[in-house]
């Protein structure tokens, strides 16, 4: 249990390195492109994003999941993956490239045609690097997927800058994808020690997809329902109030997805080979969940309560409509976690299949509150957002209460302090930043005293996640005090 408790460290360690150095260097850069370019510009790179994410959700099929999952893997195996992976993405940009103009179309957008096609060759780029993040994933390797998305988000960002900086508009966003894809594909190959062989096995394929295609139908079916929103945001209002939401989203999935998404990458391959060890199982999740929440649920509280100086201390007058919209999707951001690691549970168990039907149900619910709120603009589809999340915690935990008895009621309660202290802080960064008529001094002081606030309640409540990090941390100063004498 040590081992896997030092396994599961290093990998979250590794995957939050990855994510400040990764979307930490794309948030900057985004910024700068701000700069340069109309909320329209981005605007159009999401109605884009929708058509060729769904290429991506259909390339992956869940066959690398699958890898990481099985407790062995042979050459073979690999082999048959990486094929079938570039046979599924030759048919995804297919189908791409050939729709393009239809997209377009449904748009009004002329524009969206070659942007789409040019896109669209993430899906072939991303589909050649599958089984080496694999591969890396069942080693618990992610200190070298952390430098090969590192130096892809670097050098992507170079070079879209340089483009908005002689002019190409949109199309500095559509480099950036592009050659971030490129060189996290290149790096990765280089530093692998796998290469492919002319192997294929029928078998071995069919093994792999009767786990993955519950994960590929539930992936098609979030990518879908996740890029709805901007759909119908593209479609029935501007670009620019696009534009808008998108950032507005960008800047939550980077604080609450992206901060869970580490956490849940680095700790599945460990967690399942404890996946026939329900009581082993139920105490580990536990404390993730813990733990994940105490990290998250202060960050989105606060980043509530500093949103209207951030934005007018990082973007121009064009972008100041997207703060309110922040503020909303930070009450989604504080509930991801749960929603995030109850599916994974479901995966560790080899339950895929749960996966989909607990998919079906939840976007089902969904879709139809993002009809209803379309009549109310894009306050009110956020607003649906929000009540969806709410209700999705049901369906999310019905089966990991009765697979490993870890119940809902059990699990809002294990979350309800950090909660309520990231409330509290919450509140204090606004009020001491509205205090404060310098922006940039707004934000320091704001965030400062939200810091403090929430470290000092959640001590004050003993904090589950406050509780465990404080005795990992004794433990370890601790034991190097002891060393050192």
């Amino acid at each position: 249990m040590r081992s896997m408790n030092r396994k599961i460290g290093v990998g979250v360690l590794w995957n939050l390195v990855g994510l400040f150095l990764t979307r930490g260097a794309n948030t900057v850069f985004m910024l700068i492109l701000a700069q340069f370019l109309a909320p329209e510009a981005f605007g159009l790179v999401a109605m884009a994003a929708v058509v060729f994410e769904l290429g991506n959700a259909f390339v992956n099929s869940g066959l690398g999941q699958a890898l990481i999952r099985s407790k062995t893997v042979s050459d073979l195996d690999l082999n048959t993956v990486f094929y079938s992976n570039l046979l599924l993405s030759a048919v995804a940009y297919s189908v791409l490239f050939a729709g393009a103009p239809f997209v377009a179309d449904f748009y009004s957008q002329p524009e969206l045609t070659a942007l789409v096609q040019m896109m669209g060759l993430v899906v072939l780029i991303n589909a050649a690097k599958i089984v080496q993040t694999a591969v890396f994933s069942r080693e618990m390797d992610f200190k070298s997927q952390m430098k090969a998305n590192a130096l892809g988000a670097a050098i992507s960002g170079v070079l879209a800058v340089v483009a908005a900086w002689y002019g190409w508009g949109v199309w500095s966003l559509a480099v950036q994808m592009l050659s971030a894809a490129t060189v996290s594909a290149l790096v990765l190959w280089l530093i692998s020690h796998w290469r492919p062989s002319f192997q294929f096995s029928g078998e071995s394929f069919g093994r792999l997809f009767r786990f993955g295609r519950h994960l590929l139908a539930e992936g098609l079916l979030d990518i879908a329902y996740q890029n709805s929103y901007v759909l119908v945001v593209g479609r029935f209002f501007s670009a620019e109030a696009t534009g808008l939401y998108f950032i507005a989203k960008k800047f939550n999935d980077l604080l609450s997805q992206q901060l869970t998404n580490a956490i849940q990458q680095s700790t599945f391959p460990a967690l399942s080979t404890l996946q026939d060890d329900n009581g082993h199982l139920r105490h580990k999740y536990r404390q993730i969940m813990q733990v994940s929440v105490f990290i998250i649920a202060p960050v989105m509280a606060i980043i509530a309560g500093l949103a209207t100086p951030l934005f007018r201390l990082l973007f121009d007058e064009s972008w100041q409509g997207a703060s309110f919209y922040l503020q909303l999707f930070c009450a989604v951001g504080v509930l991801y976690p749960l929603h995030a690691l109850n599916i994974n549970l479901l995966n560790v168990k080899g339950r895929s299949d749960l996966v989909l039907r607990v998919g079906v149900l939840k976007k089902s619910i969904n879709a139809a509150l993002l009809i209803a709120s379309i009549p109310f603009g894009v306050v009110g589809i956020i607003m649906s957002q929000i009540i969806g999340s709410l209700l999705a915690l049901v369906p999310n935990a019905y089966y990991s209460a009765h697979l490993v008895g870890y119940p809902l009621l059990a699990q809002l309660i294990d979350v309800s302090k950090p909660i309520f202290a990231a409330s509290v802080a919450g509140m204090v960064a606004w009020l001491v930043s509205g205090s404060i008529s310098h922006e940039l001094l707004s934000v320091l002081c704001g965030g400062l005293a939200g810091t403090l606030a929430y470290l000092v309640m959640s001590g004050f409540i003993r904090a589950e996640g406050f509780v465990l990090l404080f005795r990992k941390a004794k433990k370890v100063f601790g034991g190097r005090r002891r060393n050192d004498d």
